[in-house]
C-alpha cells in the first residue's frame, strides 16, 4: 500500500512538472500561419515580386511613362536630364529596373533632337534608356527620320521591343518584324502578365520622310485594337495597357470606344502635352516632352477577381531628382564624343534666336538662296526648326539642335499661282525665302511682284517633297524636280563661316538684314 501512495505521489509530481515546461513547437501541417510573415533576404538586384507569402493577395504594379524624348538625355534645363529622372523614380517609388512589379514605358519620339542623340542617329538614346529599364516603346514618327535601316539597327540594339500593332507592310498585311517592331509584348511583371500593346500614329506618312514609310499604311486605332486585344489575351496577358504616339484628343475619342476591351491604361505622345485623367474606365496619360516630366499610375490586380484598376495616377515635373549615377556616366560619355566632333566655334551670337522666330526663318530660308543661287525662292515646314539657336559660340551642335533631320534640298517649279496656293495652305506653318508680302502682293528680294503665271525655282527639303506636313502638290506641281543633294544645313554653316563673327563682332547685325538685300 505504502509503494503505491508512492507512485501516485511522483505521478503527480511529474505532471505537474510538464505543465510548467514550455511547449515544442508544433509539426502538424494545420499550424497557424504567423500574421506577421518572416522578413526574407533577397540579394541585391533581385526582385522580390515572387516572394509573396499569399498568391491570393492583390498585386500592386508601378508604370512609369515618357513619350517625346527627343534624345534630352542631358536635359532641356539644368537638372532636368534622364539622371535625374531615374533618381526621382528611385526616390518617389523605390524604382529598380530589376523589380518586375516596375513597367517602364515610352510613347515614341525616343531620339530625334539635340546633336548628342542625332548625330549619333539615336544610338546614345537608345543606351540610356536601356541603362533606365525600359521595358517598351511605342513607334514615333520621329523613329523613321534616319531611315528604315537606322531603325531596324535601333531596334536590335534596344533591350526592350518597338510597338506598333498598327504598322502593316503594304505587300502582305502583316508586321513589319523584320525591322524589328512587334504588335505587342508580355510582360512578368510581379507574376502577372501584362500585355503592352503599341500604336503609331496614323498620321505618320505626314510627319516623317514619306519616302521612309512609303511600304506601309497605318490603321485605324479601335479596329487595331479590336483585333490585337483578344490576341494578346489569348496569350496568356492578364492585363493590357497602350503605349501610343496619339495626341491626347485622339486617346479621348479611342478609350470610350473600347471599353468593352478592358484595357487598363493608354499612354500617349506625339502632341508634347500633358495629360492625367480617365476615360472609357481607363487612365490617360502622357507626359509632354524632352524628359521635362514624367507620368506614373498605380495598378492593383487582384487575381481572385483578375480584375485590375487605377488606384492612383499623375503628372510630376523632372525637378529636383538626385542623378542616378549609372544613367549620369553614360549620358556623359556620349556628351562628350559630341562635343569632341561637334564643338568647335563656326560663329558667334550676342542674343539668342528663339526657336521658329522671324530671325531662325530667314537665316534658314535666305542662306540657301545665297547657296543656291539658281533657285528664287525658298520654303522650309516650321516644324524642322527644333531649338533656339543660343547667345555665344555657334557650333555644329547647336545648328543639329536646330535643323536635327538628315534632309537635302529640292529644286521644285512652281508657278507663281501654284507658289502662292501652296503658302496660303500651310496657314502661317511656313517660313518663306526670296520673298516677303505686301498687303496681298508677293514681292521677290529683287523688287518684282510675283507673277501668276511666270515659273519659279523654289528650294524646299525632300521632307516636304515627299509630301510631308501637307506638302503633296509640290510633287504634283513638279513631278521631276532637281534633287540637289544639297544637306539643308550645310548653306546655314557656310553663311555663319563666311560672316567671320567674334564676340566683339556678332552674327546679330548680318542676321537682320538677310533678306534686304536686292
Amino acid at each position: 500500500m505504502k509503494r503505491i501512495l508512492i507512485l501516485i505521489l511522483l505521478t503527480i509530481v511529474l505532471l505537474l512538472a510538464a505543465c510548467a515546461a514550455p511547449a515544442l513547437p508544433s509539426q502538424s501541417p494545420s499550424a497557424t500561419i504567423p500574421a506577421t510573415p518572416a522578413v526574407v533576404e533577397v540579394p541585391t538586384g533581385e526582385s522580390t515580386s515572387a516572394q509573396t507569402p499569399d498568391a491570393d493577395r492583390p498585386i500592386t504594379l508601378t508604370v512609369l511613362y515618357t513619350n517625346d524624348e527627343h534624345g534630352w538625355f542631358m536635359g532641356k534645363e539644368e537638372g532636368q536630364g534622364a539622371a535625374n529622372m531615374m533618381g526621382l523614380w528611385q526616390e518617389k517609388f523605390g524604382y529598380d529596373p530589376a523589380d518586375s512589379r516596375f513597367i517602364a514605358l515610352s510613347g515614341g519620339d525616343n531620339w530625334t533632337g539635340p546633336a548628342a542623340s542625332t548625330w549619333f542617329k539615336g544610338e546614345s538614346m537608345v543606351q540610356v534608356m536601356n541603362a533606365m529599364g525600359y521595358d517598351a516603346s511605342a513607334v514615333g514618327n520621329h523613329e523613321f527620320d534616319f531611315g528604315l535601316d537606322m531603325l531596324k539597327a535601333r531596334t536590335e540594339q534596344a533591350d526592350f521591343p518597338y510597338l506598333a500593332a498598327n504598322m502593316r507592310n503594304k505587300s502582305n498585311g502583316q508586321i513589319p518584324t523584320e525591322l524589328g517592331v512587334r504588335p505587342y509584348t508580355i510582360l512578368d511583371a510581379g507574376g502577372v502578365k501584362v500585355g503592352v500593346i503599341g500604336l503609331a500614329n496614323v498620321g505618320t506618312p505626314k510627319v516623317t520622310n514619306p519616302a521612309h514609310v512609303s511600304g506601309f499604311d497605318f490603321e485605324p486605332y479601335v479596329e487595331t485594337l479590336q483585333e490585337v486585344v483578344p490576341q494578346a489575351r489569348a496569350d496568356g496577358a492578364e492585363i493590357i495597357l497602350v503605349a501610343s504616339h496619339l495626341c491626347n484628343e485622339e486617346l479621348g475619342y479611342v478609350a470610350p470606344k473600347v471599353k468593352d476591351l478592358g484595357i487598363t491604361l493608354f499612354g500617349g505622345g506625339h502632341c508634347h502635352q500633358t495629360l492625367e485623367r480617365m476615360a472609357g474606365g481607363a487612365v490617360l496619360l502622357a507626359s509632354g516632352s524632352y524628359l521635362q516630366n514624367y507620368a506614373w499610375a498605380t495598378i492593383s490586380y487582384d487575381p481572385t477577381s483578375q480584375q485590375a484598376q487605377a488606384l492612383d495616377y499623375g503628372v510630376t515635373p523632372n525637378i529636383g531628382g538626385q542623378a542616378d549615377a549609372t544613367v549620369a556616366a553614360i549620358a556623359q560619355k556620349w556628351q562628350q564624343e559630341a562635343d569632341a566632333s561637334l564643338s568647335e566655334p563656326i560663329g558667334y551670337l550676342a542674343k539668342t534666336i528663339p526657336q521658329r522666330s522671324q530671325a531662325m526663318q530667314a537665316l534658314i530660308t535666305e542662306t540657301w538662296l545665297l547657296g543656291y543661287p539658281n533657285a528664287d525662292v525658298a520654303i522650309t515646314n516650321l516644324g524642322g526648326m527644333r531649338d533656339d539657336l543660343p547667345a555665344g559660340p555657334v557650333t555644329m551642335a547647336s545648328i543639329i539642335s536646330v535643323m536635327p533631320f538628315d534632309n537635302v534640298l529640292i529644286d521644285v517649279k512652281l508657278t507663281g499661282a501654284q507658289l502662292k496656293e501652296i503658302i496660303a495652305g500651310q496657314e502661317g506653318r511656313a517660313a518663306v525665302g526670296g520673298m516677303h508680302r505686301e498687303g496681298a502682293r508677293w514681292i521677290l528680294n529683287n523688287g518684282e511682284i510675283l507673277d501668276k503665271e511666270t515659273v519659279y525655282h523654289v528650294l524646299v527639303n525632300d521632307f516636304m517633297y515627299a509630301g510631308g506636313d501637307h506638302y503633296d502638290k509640290l510633287a504634283e506641281y513638279d513631278p521631276d524636280a532637281y534633287n540637289t543633294s544639297i544637306d539643308w544645313r550645310q548653306p546655314v554653316v557656310d553663311w555663319i563661316i563666311t560672316q567671320d563673327s567674334t564676340p566683339g563682332q556678332p552674327l546679330d547685325e548680318a542676321v537682320a538684314e538677310l533678306g534686304s538685300q536686292e
